[in-house]
């Protein structure tokens, strides 16, 4: 079994509160308090869940561990040695706490990645792995259950005005929260013809500004598109300093777009917008053609990102590389977040016309993000 091996150093605060004397000798503490905790992770990589406990303390006489599921999971040991399979991939907080005969203890908390099994995907067509060699599942997103997870993803809503009617592109769109939907572990964003707010068409946004964001490593997005002319889909990127300079100062990566209609469906873009040196906006980017259109499968969208460039792949294939070690490039080595959407109209599609089909979606199986161990 091919595991990680977490250790920790902190310092630990002795609790006062479980022991009901309050003499002298308590409050200056005894050889039967607990002290110098220190606590190791074994976490399996083999997609099991698998996760064992190491703790021990001076004096300690029982250990009790907190597992961090929603469940509270929760068990005990006299050893100090404890193993817990979780069920579901994530992020989990895990509190050790270590007993002396006192009552005394001492904890510590720290943060964990778990693969608990390589999720099921959806739908017809190509998929990635759950684990990548010397990489670990920085944050990921298989959209089991029936709610939005809001505590990584927030609903953009509106059309962008006052401040970017259109949303700087004269997309014809008002994003609602109500035309995205998780169900069956897929998320969806609807595009509706349906008049709203001054506009004709309503569809959805989301974005992980302020929850998730994150500099280098890989991204998996698997996906099937929307179909039309006029229809605009959008796995992207922006700094997450953008409120702070602006765009294109904050940086840009289109991880994928497509531009429907005309046999657009068959075509993926991967695109970079900066500031230049001369203050100005600069872009650069590549594409590839399908033979099966985007919108018929699902395919797997991804960037590879690190100190020295960005790539591009469809479906484990590269097909685009961005050098970004140039002295103006200093937007790409700092943090982005995630954004997920389906534009009607713009500058680059054009608007519908009498062949584009209502109500098309956007169909994401996963979001995985990785990052080098």
């Amino acid at each position: 079994m091919k595991s990680q091996i977490y250790f920790l150093t902190l310092l630990f605060t002795l609790c006062l509160t479980s022991c009901g004397s309050s003499d002298d000798s308590d409050s200056q503490g005894n050889s039967d308090d607990p002290s110098d905790l220190s606590v190791s992770f074994t976490v399996a990589e083999d997609g099991s869940g698998e996760v064992t406990v190491d703790a021990s303390a001076n004096n300690a006489i029982l250990y009790e561990f907190n597992m961090g599921t929603s469940d509270n999971a929760k068990g005990s040991s006299e050893t100090g040695i404890f193993t817990y399979t979780y069920e579901t991939t994530g992020q989990y907080f895990i509190e050790v706490k270590a007993y002396g005969n006192s009552g005394r203890f001492v904890r510590t908390e720290t943060e964990i990645s778990v693969l608990a099994g390589d999720p099921g995907t959806i739908g017809e067509g190509y998929t990635t792995p759950i684990t990548y060699d010397g990489m670990e599942i920085f944050w990921n997103d298989e959209f089991d259950g029936t709610v939005l997870d809001q505590s990584a993803w927030d609903y953009d809503i509106g059309d962008g005005c006052p401040n970017l009617c259109g949303w700087g592109n004269n997309e014809l769109e008002y994003y609602r929260a109500q035309n995205s939907t998780v169900r069956n572990g897929i998320l969806t964003l609807e595009a509706r013809a349906e008049n709203f707010q001054n506009s004709e068409y309503t569809s959805a946004k989301l974005k992980t500004q302020g929850k998730k964001a994150f500099t280098y490593g890989r991204v998996d997005v698997r996906a099937k598109l929307p179909t039309g002319q006029g229809l605009w889909p959008a796995i992207w990127m922006l700094g997450q300093n953008i409120e702070s300079v602006g765009w294109p100062e904050t940086g840009e990566i289109d991880i994928m777009e497509m531009v429907g209609g005309n046999g657009g469906e068959k075509k993926t873009f991967g695109t970079v917008h900066w500031k230049d040196a001369n203050g100005n906006h600069a872009s650069t980017g590549g594409n590839r053609s399908v033979t099966t259109g985007l919108d018929e499968k699902f395919y797997v969208y991804s960037i590879i990102w690190d100190e020295s460039r960005i790539q591009w792949l469809l479906d484990d294939v590269p097909y685009h590389s961005v050098n970004i070690t140039g002295d103006d490039m200093g937007a790409f080595h700092k943090p982005f977040y995630m954004i997920l959407n389906v534009a009607v109209g713009g500058n680059w599609p054009g608007n519908p016309n009498a062949t584009t089909e209502f109500p098309t979606s956007m169909e994401v199986d996963y979001v995985r993000v990785f990052q080098e161990k």
